[in-house]
């Protein structure tokens, strides 16, 4: 098991990754602990509008730069950074319109997402690469940020999550520094920007669903269910929906640039079939682990103040499945598809997540576990949206196939 493991590209991201994922899941029942539902509900909501954010603010270069393996010369460094200037000014105002948060929230997430959203097109830099333990690692730096930020709030008592949002938006511009030293500097490779941006466009548009359906939940409840069930989802988060998620972020890690990079149809097969394979195995067993322990920790350690249902575990673990589906099949459309499999890509990731905000509301009804249910099915109709436009990729009767476009 440990030998598949490690010849699984997936799932040794997965590990990296998964180290983040640690953090972020014992920091959140840290702050679950200590702050009220209120505060600890608006730290979520800041959380999701953050997530949202950093991987929208490079508008798809950094999707170019490790789709085609390009080094992150000073001229990308400039496009990518202006960029995220303009994605947090919007970001900033989007949620200064939707939701209660404070002047100084709403400048924290507009720092962040400059200082993490520029991060990205680092962490592309070495995806591209195939340096894939090292862009790993560099992409957990707002998850591992939280522990320490999660030991100052024990250790001084802070209860805000607008002190602790400006102490995440801190860590973030130290992680940038730290980024932009590992890639020194590069030798500009005289792409023509024009031509990346005809590329990045549709593939940021592909990312940004990506990355709203990701958060849906956190953008949602409030509004379905209120602050308490916005908190009460943030446990869930925590305990069973971060496995899923760092497989799923590994899958779409690894396999885009491992697919582009495979010679020949057979060799693609093979590839997403020992993929599928291993990640499957894992899934199964975690799923299991996670029925059988994650109620029992939210009910000690939080003292039944977010008690774990099973219909509530039920739909969280059916939802992290399915966005391991999705993330398989539209790794294999972005990877091998054309200008028009991307187009396509990119509609009915926004129809089906159009689909998904429906049934929140139509399922508000039932309480959050109604909302994850009616947020999964737009995530099985985006599943074989993409799976649609995947297959004929790998169908193909010849043994090579032409490069993909870019």
């Amino acid at each position: 098991m440990i030998r598949a493991i490690l010849s699984s590209p997936s799932l040794r991201a997965a590990l990296a990754l998964g180290c983040g994922g640690l953090v972020f899941t014992l920091s959140n029942l840290v702050f679950a602990h200590e702050l009220t539902s209120a505060e600890y509900g608006l730290l979520s909501l800041f959380v999701g509008l953050f997530s949202v954010a950093i991987l929208a603010a490079p508008l798809g270069i950094d999707l170019v730069i490790s789709r085609r393996g390009l080094l992150l010369d000073t001229r990308l460094r400039r496009v990518a950074l202006g960029a995220c200037v303009v994605v947090a000014a919007l970001t900033a105002a989007v949620a200064a319109l939707a939701y209660d948060l404070t002047p100084n929230m709403l400048i924290a997430l507009a720092v962040a997402t400059v200082a993490a959203g520029a991060c990205q097109a680092g962490v592309a830099h070495f995806q591209g690469q195939r340096r894939f333990g090292l862009a790993a690692w560099l992409l957990q730096i707002p998850n591992v940020a939280l522990a320490p930020i999660a030991l100052v709030t024990v250790v001084l008592g802070l209860r805000s999550a607008e002190i602790l949002s400006g102490l995440l938006a801190g860590a973030c511009v130290i992680g940038l520094c730290g980024t932009a030293y590992l890639v020194g500097r590069q030798r500009a490779e005289g792409n023509r920007i024009a031509t990346l941006w005809r590329e990045a466009l549709p593939l940021v548009g592909i990312t940004m669903a990506s990355a709203l359906f990701m958060q849906l939940e956190r953008l949602v409840l409030v509004p379905t269910v209120g602050m308490h069930g916005l908190a009460l989802f943030g446990v869930v988060a925590a305990l069973v929906g971060s496995p899923f998620r760092m497989i799923q972020s590994a899958v779409l890690f690894t396999l885009i640039p491992s697919l582009r990079a495979a010679r020949g149809i057979t060799e693609r097969r093979r590839l997403l079939a020992h993929e599928a394979l291993i990640v499957s195995a894992a899934l199964a067993c975690g799923a299991a682990i996670l029925w059988l322990v994650a109620p029992l920790v939210a009910h000690g350690y939080l003292r039944g103040r977010y008690d774990l249902s099973d219909p509530l575990m039920l739909a969280a673990i059916v939802s992290g499945l399915l966005k391991v589906c999705s993330a398989f099949a539209t790794s294999v459309a972005v990877a091998l598809g054309d200008d028009k499999d991307l187009r396509y890509t990119n509609l009915s990731a926004w129809i089906s997540l159009a689909l998904a905000c429906a049934g929140a509301f139509l399922a508000a009804g039932w309480g959050l576990t109604g909302v994850l249910y009616g947020i999964s099915a737009g995530w099985l109709v985006r599943t074989l949206a993409a799976g649609c436009i995947a297959v004929p990729h790998l169908l193909q009767s010849r043994g090579d196939l032409p490069h993909p476009a870019g």
